[in-house]
């Protein structure tokens, strides 16, 4: 079986859902069948040098902010060169450019993930889309809401629509969690971002913290709000309940120390750490936004409030500190539910038959796809 190169683009490779799962891609795909690179259209990010360290390479064209045209000939330059077979494009920026690149470079195959809920905002940029999405063998959501979006908001034809789930490595977590003695601990992993809302979250846990004497909340990440919930925490008088501990490696290790898991997301397209904590066997409180309700079932599980309600998020919060054996069995089926249906080998197989077979399909390009990447 000829061996392919696969060539994932992405804006950058920051601290995030959607590089992390990039990043599963790139080093579990089988090595045998296909040689995987990474590019980045605007700069490398934290997590370029881990994929560096695992042997992946990375390569950066260009930067923020530069002329669609240019980015897009070099990006295609780029292709021909290292001789793509398929290309795996990551949201919005990389959609873009990415498939109308690979079009140019006669790349066989093109596939196009959403991670979110983000798409393109200006006339001119939704024209770009949709021949974007024509020039894509596969449009893929990471959740039912994301596809979704494919098919409704950026009006991509919907037999190319298909949906990918996230998935994690089970055997990274332990899912052990006996009954604790004394107040609850809850853990948030998530970027210190608006979308993460952070500042919501403290002042649902404000609302709560009296009628839960000794509860506490990790909060494990960084980002462009960390100095706000800083000095939230101190307004607040939550200096004893909540502990900043920034980026996290480990993230399993602060898992295993908590009693539940919080996410209070504005917007989510399907979040890892979300299956990371069910994994871990821990029950979710979180908002009732993009793909949760596709991981989280609300009640049995853990508990889902709608964005942005923080009365209801603090109540959420403290029938999980009172309630510590429903805890316990909404963590088991919890676990049960990842193992069943977010299997990070599950995710890495689906991808690969969808690169084999997309590259076999279009191998030689159609009249009408030449005459697309030629306009």
């Amino acid at each position: 079986m000829e061996r392919l190169t696969v060539v994932h683009v992405a804006a950058s490779l920051d601290v995030g859902g959607l590089e992390r799962v990039i990043f599963d891609l790139a080093t579990r795909t089988d090595a045998r069948s296909f040689a995987t690179r990474v590019v980045c259209l605007e700069a490398p990010g934290a997590w370029a040098p881990r994929f560096a360290e695992a042997g992946v390479p990375v390569d950066c064209l260009g930067r923020a902010g530069e002329p669609a045209p240019l980015r897009i000939t070099r990006l295609a330059r780029y292709l021909r060169r290292v001789g793509a077979d398929v290309v795996h494009l990551h949201n919005v920026k990389a959609h873009l450019a990415g498939a109308l690149a690979a079009g140019l470079a006669r790349v066989p195959a093109i596939l196009s993930t959403k991670h979110g809920r983000s798409s393109p905002g200006t006339r001119l940029s939704k024209l770009a889309n949709r021949l974007a999405c024509r020039l894509c063998s596969d449009l893929v959501g990471v959740s039912e809401d994301c596809a979704a979006l494919w098919r409704t908001a950026e009006g991509a034809p919907a037999h190319k629509v298909s949906v990918v789930t996230n998935g994690v490595d089970l055997q990274a977590f332990t899912a052990a969690h006996p009954a604790r003695s004394g107040a609850a601990v809850a853990v948030s992993v998530a970027r210190l971002s608006e979308v993460k809302d952070p500042l919501a979250l403290l002042q649902a846990v404000r609302l709560m913290c009296e009628r839960a004497p000794g509860f506490r909340l990790e909060l494990a990440g960084d980002g462009p709000l960390r100095s706000d919930v800083e000095a939230g925490i101190r307004q607040l008088g939550l200096s004893d309940t909540v502990r900043v501990l920034g980026t996290v490696d480990d993230v399993a290790s602060v898992l295993r120390r908590a009693d539940f898991f919080v996410l209070a997301s504005r917007s989510e397209g399907l979040s890892l750490t979300l299956l990371e904590a069910m994994a871990e066997g821990l029950p979710i409180v979180a908002t009732r936004v993009g793909g949760n309700a596709e991981v989280v079932v609300s009640g049995d599980t853990g508990l889902l409030v709608p964005a942005g309600d923080i009365q209801a998020m603090a109540d959420a919060i403290l029938w999980m500190s009172r309630n510590p054996e429903a805890r316990l069995a909404m963590g088991r089926r919890g676990r049960r539910r990842v193992e069943e249906r977010f299997d990070l080998e599950r995710t890495v197989d689906t991808y690969q038959r969808m690169y084999r077979r997309a590259f076999e399909a279009r191998r030689q390009p159609s009249a009408s796809v030449t005459r697309q990447a030629a306009a």
